[in-house]
């Protein structure tokens, strides 16, 4: 029933700036247009110029303490700041606060709540959530501790204060031992839901797409047009209630966005927006994901 899905989740990097790809479970000629899409997001860390000018002030502290202090001392000091840096990390490899705002409201705002964006947390070298993580919004006023699930999703609040104060991710762990991965995922009511939810969420994926990606790429970039309804086993079907019911079967493959492999049942835009009032009644397990 078409290709089968990939789920590109995208690869957030900090050394001296960031560069972030892509966003969406597609399809991979989509996937790909959307990497190099987001490639062009690439600015400079709020925090980074706070940073550097940290690193000098304490670079100039420490100067002038060695003049006045024994040398076994002054070893004994550097000795100890990497396990400051570790203890409260600042500018650590998940994108800075201010992007991450503008982003999930950019997509709320475009989407009208019919798609999520999700943002997970994972080590650089197993690719796998890390134990004992801890993310703080460290903002002038307050310290918030993130919620983090166990597959490293991360509960990102939208706070106008905190943003406004510029408020920074604080986390417990080495700067550069983590990557953050951003995706885009449909939203549809848990148990039952018709066809014009697929409908609506489907165009909500088109109009964040357009909010996010400039023109000039949307040019060469084909648009998300259905959505899988999938589970992780074999011969799973989907039960469908229009003029008639009937089964239909999860045999398209794709990716999920913790890059297992899935068995979807496909639903394509221009056939949904015939039979909007069709119910979907989904057995347990499932999960959706845009193809």
């Amino acid at each position: 029933m078409g290709r089968a899905g990939t789920s590109l989740v995208s690869r957030i990097k900090f050394k001296d700036r960031f560069s972030m790809r892509a966003v969406v479970t597609t399809p991979t000629p989509y996937a790909a247009m959307l990497a190099l899409m987001l490639a062009s997001l690439v600015m400079i860390s709020p925090s980074q110029a706070q940073g550097t000018a940290h690193t000098n002030a304490v670079a100039a502290s420490s100067a002038n303490s060695a003049s006045s202090a024994s040398s076994a001392s002054a070893a004994e000091a550097t000795d100890e700041l990497p396990s400051v840096e570790v203890k409260a990390v600042r500018d650590p490899a998940i994108l800075p606060y201010k992007t991450a705002y503008e982003l999930i409201s950019k997509v709320r705002a475009a989407s009208k709540d019919k798609v999520e964006i999700l943002i997970r947390v994972i080590s650089n070298k197993t690719h796998a959530p890390i134990p004992n993580l801890d993310i703080y919004l460290d903002s002038k006023e307050t310290r918030k501790k993130l919620d983090i699930s166990s597959t490293g999703y991360i509960a990102v609040p939208l706070d106008p204060v905190a943003y406004a104060e510029g408020a920074e991710f604080v986390t417990n762990q080495k700067k550069g031992s983590m990557e953050a991965h951003v995706l885009l995922v449909p939203k549809l009511p848990k148990d039952v839901f018709k066809y014009a939810d697929i409908s609506e969420s489907i165009d909500a994926a088109q109009l964040a797409i357009k909010e996010l990606v400039p023109w000039y790429l949307r040019l060469f970039m084909p648009s998300v047009n259905s959505i899988g309804i999938c589970y992780a086993g074999q011969n799973q079907t989907v039960l469908v209630k229009g003029s008639e019911e009937q089964q239909l079967p999860a045999n398209s493959d794709g990716t999920d966005p913790l890059k297992n492999k899935v068995h979807c049942a496909k639903f394509v835009a221009k056939d949904v927006a015939n039979a909007k009032d069709n119910l979907i009644m989904p057995a347990a397990g499932w999960q959706a994901i845009f193809m």
